[in-house]
């Protein structure tokens, strides 16, 4: 499948207002897709409320709770949503006979090697990462029992112009160029993870919808970049000299290094990444700047 596959079809995107969401609405738009938008904003409750599937193509099911930080504070909250609310996305789907496109999470704790495969063990080691495992655990049962055409994304670190400013990428550029701060301050700058353009993950989203059964695909940009070295590419984009202070307090339970292998999905569907982290930081910056 490829981006043009999805000209002129019906599509329902949920969590259609969130970050992912509104960049994925705005890509369709521009296939000539009609785009039913299904969000919080809109008054959808996931729980309770049932999709208007009819005539529908296809689905990209992106709704779900977020946050590592806040799941620890409400698992049952996390599984609820993240899974049940799934399951409810794809009873909906079976019934209505469209296809799905689930939008998981990175689940494979702290690397036994690198870069990371599909075939690498799992260890999803927070509420919020368990969450996103149980709902990827309901699309493969529903493929397989139902025959449903489900594909689930493993989307690494993804970053972009209109992210939240709790994310890494967002925050720095804030902070490089907001003129009241003075230096860019981090609690650790040697994590390193797996730097995802936005517009890359929307390009995997299309070009990987499965044509019959299940598929799952890593979906990250392929190299790793340390918090130190998106620092320095923050402030070049930026124009900026601040000095940036280092705490040296890493995070409980920090992962070291993060690196996705995407060898299934570029052999399937001929997906690579287009943004170096420079490329995609740029792109923040100028969308920033006007």
């Amino acid at each position: 499948m490829s981006a043009d596959d999805f000209r002129g079809q019906r599509v329902v995107v949920t969590g259609a207002g969130g970050f992912l969401g509104k960049r994925l609405v705005a890509r369709l738009h521009g296939l000539g897709c009609e785009v039913v938008e299904l969000g919080r904003a809109s008054g959808f409750d996931l729980l309770n409320d049932e999709m208007p599937l009819s005539g529908i193509d296809h689905v990209f099911h992106l709704a779900a709770e977020t946050g590592v930080p806040a799941s620890w504070e409400d698992p049952a909250r996390f599984h609820l949503v993240n899974a049940h609310g799934t399951v409810r996305v794809l009873d909906q789907c079976r019934r209505a006979g469209c296809s799905v496109t689930y939008v998981g999470a990175y689940i494979y704790g702290i690397p036994q090697s690198l870069p990371i495969s599909e075939e690498h063990p799992l260890d999803p080691n927070n509420p919020y990462a368990f969450s996103k495992w149980m709902g990827e655990q309901a699309c493969e049962w529903f493929a397989g029992t139902y025959a449903l055409p489900v594909t689930a994304v493993r989307l690494f670190n993804v970053y972009g112009p209109g992210q939240s400013d709790r994310f890494l990428v967002s925050s720095l550029v804030a902070q490089a160029l907001d003129p009241a701060v003075a230096s860019i301050k981090l609690m650790d700058i040697s994590p390193r993870r797996d730097y995802l353009y936005v517009d890359d993950a929307i390009d995997a989203l299309l070009s990987s919808r499965s044509p019959g059964g299940y598929r799952l695909y890593n979906v990250g940009s392929g190299v790793s970049h340390s918090v130190g070295e998106v620092v320095e590419v923050v402030l070049a984009a930026a124009g900026s000299s601040k000095p940036v202070i280092d705490a040296n307090e890493p995070r409980r339970n920090e992962i070291p290094d993060v690196r996705a292998d995407c060898t299934r999905i570029f052999t399937d569907c001929g997906w690579s990444p287009r943004y170096t982290l420079a490329a995609g930081v740029g792109e923040m910056v100028r969308e920033a700047l006007h």
